[in-house]
């Protein structure tokens, strides 16, 4: 159980994280706002934490899209891979077969 603060407010939080990893996430999180803040004058507290959400999902999103891409080179590269060794298996028979 680990207790941060974010924008003023205690929070108790529990996390399989090392507590480093959350206080380094919570401070993330209060230099962000403050960044926003300025940027968005106008916007409420609200507000300025949706933009922050819609930051984090592109960045989620871009993630998972480089993920799903290198997951299929992954599998091209496999089964390139087991073509080889089939075909390789396919010589040597041939060539125990042929003696």
């Amino acid at each position: 159980m680990y207790k941060i603060n974010i924008l003023g407010k205690n929070y108790t939080i529990h996390s399989s994280l090392p507590s480093s990893e959350i206080n380094r996430i919570a401070k993330e999180i209060n230099e962000k706002y403050k960044i926003f803040e300025i940027e968005y004058k106008t916007f409420d507290k609200v507000d300025i934490l949706i933009f922050y959400l819609l930051e984090l999902y592109e960045i989620i999103h871009n993630l998972r899209k480089s993920l799903s891409k290198e997951e299929e080179i992954k599998n091209k590269i496999k089964n390139k891979i087991e073509e080889i060794e089939k075909d390789i298996f396919l010589i040597l028979e041939n060539l125990t077969i042929s003696e």
